[in-house]
């Protein structure tokens, strides 16, 4: 088929409603051209909604599971839809755009939209630009706009998801404000912001929340286990990777756990991880599964050798330090080996021999409960 006469089919095809849209049509629409672009936008309207719903649904699809399909330019077209559905299947579509073009239509969909999931999803993908922000790659100005945007929305807005959305994207925000909001989500103790304040604590990079994380990893609401599993990931912490090599073990059986805990293992890194993800491999059967466990593997190889380049850096300058070298491993310390580092040594033995995976473990706790007492965080 010439490129040139795809548009015309496509575009025969969404209006026709008496006939299912052609899958292999699907693919035509990434990294459209501007003058198919054009000829789109200009019948966009036209094509019955329940078919737009649907095509940004599966292109939507597509695209998680191939990122070299790009529909951003569906996306735009998309935004000024009437039906809110397609709205937030379209800001799905640009939430790795990183174009600050989409800021003015994504905060006027924050700010006077009146379906409250749009404003949600709006407040969402406002979350990438403060990241943004905070690394210089925007102006000041857009950067500023964007938190007072979601600082109002968070404080203001009538809908608690929206509030809860608002609150996760400033995780990413160094504005001296953020950590009290986050630190008054999470002591309310309430289910779903107790989830948007260990969302904001991941994205924040900040390990002055390691202890609220950790204290959730064996909450009992599996949303709550979530995020905190997600958070320890994004924040690195060592201090939890015994529990979650735990978990591919003792909770296979949680999909939405395990999944969490290899990415979050990924993360973190160190020694067993890479064994207790090979494992894992031999016994999953699903095709995304065995995918997602791959992927982690190669992460980890990336992760492991930033976590030795680090320890490399820090030797050297401890070696050269004027008031003399020491050991990053001190015999005399008592700190060499896993079992300076929190580990049991018969548990960590267990982990990383070549015998059978199966562990019996349940009288084993590596988390201690005093080390996470409430009482004591703030």
């Amino acid at each position: 088929m010439q490129k040139e006469n795809t548009i015309t089919e496509i575009i025969q095809a969404l209006l026709d409603s008496e006939k299912a849209f052609p899958i292999s049509l699907l693919y035509a629409f990434s990294n459209l051209e501007p003058r198919e672009c054009a000829q789109l936008h200009e019948i966009w309207e036209q094509i019955p909604l329940q078919r737009r719903r649907a095509l940004l649904e599966d292109l939507s699809e597509m695209a998680e599971r191939d990122n070299l399909m790009l529909f951003e330019e569906v996306g735009r077209i998309a935004l000024d839809d009437s039906d809110p559905q397609v709205n937030i299947s379209a800001i799905d579509l640009l939430f790795q755009a990183e174009d600050t073009r989409l800021l003015p239509k994504f905060l006027s969909l924050l700010t006077e939209n009146k379906n409250d999931d749009v404003r949600a999803a709006a407040a969402n993908v406002l979350g990438p630009y403060v990241a943004l922000g905070e690394f210089d790659r925007i102006h000041t100005s857009l950067h500023q706009r964007v938190e007072n945007a979601l600082m109002k929305a968070h404080r203001e807005d009538p809908s608690e998801l929206v509030r809860r959305r608002a609150l996760e994207s400033l995780g990413y925000s160094s504005h001296e404000e953020v950590p009290e909001l986050v630190r008054k989500a999470y002591a309310s103790q309430e289910t779903g912001w107790l989830e948007s304040a260990l969302f904001a604590m991941g994205k924040s990079a900040d390990e002055r929340w390691k202890d609220q994380v950790l204290a959730h990893l064996k909450d009992d609401k599996l949303p709550v286990r979530l995020q905190a599993v997600h958070a320890a990931g994004e924040l690195a912490l060592a201090e939890a990777r015994a529990f979650l090599l735990r978990v591919l073990e003792r909770e296979f059986g949680i999909a939405e756990l395990r999944r969490e805990a290899v990415w979050a293992l990924s993360q973190i890194g160190g020694e067993g991880v890479e064994l207790a993800l090979e494992r894992l491999l031999e016994r999953l059967d699903d095709e995304d599964d065995i995918e997602l466990v791959e992927e982690a593997l190669d992460q980890l190889s990336f992760t492991d050798d930033k976590e030795l380049f680090n320890l490399m850096e820090l030797s050297l300058e401890e070696e050269t330090d004027a008031q003399g070298a020491f050991s990053l491993l001190d015999e005399e310390d008592g700190e060499d080996g896993w079992e300076g580092r929190g580990y049991d040594p018969q548990e960590w033995n267990a982990y990383t021999s070549d015998d059978d995976s199966g562990l019996d473990l349940e009288d084993e706790d590596d988390l201690d409960d005093d080390v996470f007492d409430d009482d004591d965080l703030f």
